[in-house]
């Protein structure tokens, strides 16, 4: 196999940096996979996994060697994704939000190991001690001693009404059962505070200091943290899921709000803009302006910073299966592993609707994108692995059937080891033992309610938080949400004092395969 460029190649000249005229197609030819190999692997996952649409883009240090966009915005419309439509890239954002505190920190603004409270005073933990001693670096790395998802449901599903100020708040009441800096757990709620930090610091909403600071000397016109202004809400995919067998839009992404959660996985970005992104992250931090001239963004120094190993993560068989992985290690807003001997840092993005997976081989000098309008981790998988191992020491393998042959064993262990409880219908008298008001610290006010003969829970601040209660036992209950979106539905307790009066009431996943930032097990609702 052909060797890229170096790892320590030189920034482009003015004449490899003129800017490449992205219309429907920039499609060249990739040094290891040929464009019809790309068309034909995008037709089938798109056939498989019931996919409107889909932009890939691979960037081989300088150049932009493909970048294509396949399909709908929507289903049912005519509107084709082009290489200027907007997808939501979910947790790949997160990467851009580390990269505004390396900027802050070669400004000479803030440290990696300044404690939060230095920017952020009222920033509270449970653990007093912790508190003092809680870093910048902590919120990005994912061993603070918060549960897997923790405070999730303050900003998911949306719409709700918690505010930033609200996830500082509430974060004091969530568990750090893991024990500080001990243990990978994947989180949201610190990256939102990293964004609240990055506005302490500049006076700037995160959103605004990341475009005007990251996207536009980059020249990433489709691409933005905040709102999507006017002139280009023509350019966004919507986000589909799968509602009765059948693949439809599940809620419309209109692109006026700013979102709470936007550090954490706010940004839509096209694949046009997302090239730019990567050669600057394969230049090391540099990058070329419209004028030709060559600039550093980042630092070479902040950049090797980002790009370090933070956080051992465990090397599941998948990995060494498929990839002879050896290491699996977090850093600043990327994963990193070994590929087949190679260094790969890399990210995805899952939210509802939608995928993104960004990845490069910094000894190859090579980048991959794939954003689509679906969530479906196989797809986004499949077409990832089909680019990457074209460019690796790799046997040629079809990995869309791998994936699924994958899937299936995955399938077939969880049917083994889960199925749903039986229930039956609440009468009213288990009702008038159970219906009130609860209140959580964190997640606020829940109402159990008697109506037309159901028993309802409803969430205050989260809209779509609401369904249908089902007995199973004593005081155990299944919540059904009306929302058969979220695949999520729960196990509620009520708990009760000594004398059998009801106390409070606490939630469960009941399939635990459920998307964790349905963060029910960190609830502890007491009865009003």
């Amino acid at each position: 196999m052909r060797k890229l460029q170096n790892f320590t190649r030189p920034v482009a000249g003015l004449a490899a940096a003129v800017s490449l005229a992205f219309s429907a197609t920039v499609q060249a030819e990739p040094s290891q996979i040929s464009s019809a190999k790309l068309d034909a692997t995008v037709a089938q996952i798109r056939d498989i996994y019931d996919v409107p649409g889909m932009a890939i883009a691979i960037v081989e240090g300088d150049d932009v060697v493909f970048a294509k966009g396949y399909g709908v915005h929507e289903l049912g419309e005519p509107a084709e994704v082009s290489t200027r439509t907007l997808f939501k890239i979910a947790s790949v954002t997160k990467n851009f939000t580390t990269a505004a505190l390396a900027l802050l920190v070669d400004q000479g603004k803030l440290n990696w190991d300044d404690p939060v409270i230095d920017y952020i005073p009222e920033f509270r933990v449970q653990d007093p001690w912790i508190t003092r001693n809680f870093t910048v670096r902590d919120l990005l790395i994912h061993k603070s001693g918060l549960n897997l998802g923790a405070g999730d449901l303050m900003f998911w599903p949306t719409p709700n009404d918690f505010t930033r100020a609200d996830i500082l708040h509430g974060l004091q009441y969530l568990p750090m059962t893991r024990g500080f800096r001990t243990q990978y757990a994947y989180d949201n709620i610190l990256y939102v505070i990293a964004g609240e930090l990055t506005e302490r610091v500049t006076g700037q909403r995160w959103e605004t200091f990341v475009e005007e600071n990251l996207m536009r000397p980059l020249g990433m016109e489709y691409c933005f943290a905040g709102p999507v202004p006017e002139d280009y809400k023509k350019y966004i995919a919507q986000p589909h899921g799968i509602i009765d067998d059948q693949p439809t839009v599940v809620r419309r992404d209109f692109a006026d709000d700013y979102l709470t959660s936007a550090p954490a996985g706010g940004i839509r970005c096209s694949i046009q803009a997302m090239t730019k992104w990567m050669k600057m992250h394969l230049a090391r931090g540099a990058y070329t302006d419209s004028e030709g001239q060559q600039k550093q963004l980042i630092s070479t120094r902040q950049h090797a910073e980002l790009w370090s190993p933070q956080t051992i993560m465990n090397v599941g068989s998948r990995a060494y299966d498929w990839d002879n992985t050896h290491f699996a290690a977090y850093g600043l807003g990327w994963r990193m592993h070994d590929v087949d001997g190679l260094l790969r840092v890399h990210h995805t993005g899952t939210l509802h609707g939608m995928n993104a997976y960004l990845s490069f081989f910094p000894e190859l000098d090579v980048g991959f994108m794939v954003l689509m309008n679906r969530a479906h981790s196989d797809a986004r998988t499949a077409m990832m692995r089909t680019m990457m191992k074209a460019y690796t020491d790799s046997p040629e393998q079809d990995w869309i059937a791998k994936v699924q042959e994958w899937r299936e064993a995955a399938s077939a262990r969880r049917a083994a080891a889960f199925e749903e409880p039986e229930t039956q219908a609440v009468t009213p008298e288990i009702a008038a033992r159970v219906v009130g008001d609860y209140v959580d610290p964190w997640f606020g006010k829940v109402t159990v309610s008697w109506q037309d003969g159901q028993l309802r829970w409803r969430s205050h601040r989260s809209a779509r938080m609401v369904g249908e209660l089902f007995h199973i036992k004593g005081d155990t209950f299944a919540a059904r949400w009306d929302d058969r979106t979220h695949h999520a539905d729960a196990y509620v307790r009520f708990t009760t004092t000594m004398q059998g009066d009801i106390l409070g009431m606490q939630l469960a996943p009941i399939d635990p395969a459920a998307d964790f930032s349905f963060d029910f097990e960190d609830l502890n609702f007491t009865k009003q």
